[in-house]
């Protein structure tokens, strides 16, 4: 068991050691083919150049005035935080007005169930009132008009209300309150 674990260790270094030869060698091939073009030649040029100049600049300067260019390094690195800072603490304003916006729909979202459950509530409340309203109409409706002493006296007062004078009984024109539009003004 050990030599079959040795044996693909083995296998597996060599062929990432042929894995490793192939992108270098791809690497200059395709380098020296591009090195072909003038152009791509004079741009690499101009590119280590600039970086030689760049680079030579800097390490004059740091010789030359090594206290400046440490109190220049330092300078950027306070800008830098600041400014990292500052945006830190935007960042942090701006969670928690998104957490104070969230928390504020949550209670919107309380309020509406709260209100939703009262108008439920009164729905049911008002259909109550609404049958008892019905039941004493209706309670009232049975019952005759009694205020004098003979049924023949009731019968006058309500012949005042009726207007028509085609009704078989006078008890008709009044129906729990309510007149029928087509009793009005119809003489025949």
């Amino acid at each position: 068991m050990i030599e079959n674990s040795t044996s693909q260790t083995g296998y597996q270094n060599e062929q990432n050691s042929m894995l490793l030869k192939g992108v270098v060698i791809g690497g200059l091939i395709g380098g020296a083919l591009a090195l072909i073009d003038r152009n791509t030649r004079s741009k690499v040029k101009n590119t280590a150049v600039g970086f030689k100049d760049t680079s030579s600049k800097m390490l004059t300067e740091v010789r030359e005035n090594p206290n400046e260019i440490k109190d220049q390094m330092i300078s950027q690195f306070k800008n830098a935080s600041h400014t990292l800072k500052e945006a830190i603490e935007e960042a942090q304003e701006l969670y928690q007005r998104v957490n104070s916006t969230f928390g504020n729909i949550n209670v919107l979202k309380e309020v509406s169930s709260e209100a939703l459950s009262t108008f439920k509530e009164a729905k049911s409340d008002i259909s109550n009132i609404s049958s008892k309203v019905i039941e004493a109409g209706s309670e009232l409706a049975g019952n005759p008009i009694e205020t004098g002493s003979s049924e023949h006296a009731a019968d006058d007062r309500l012949n005042k209300y009726n207007t028509d004078t085609s009704l078989k009984s006078d008890k008709e024109a009044v129906t729990s309150g309510y007149t029928s539009p087509s009793n009005y003004g119809s003489h025949n």
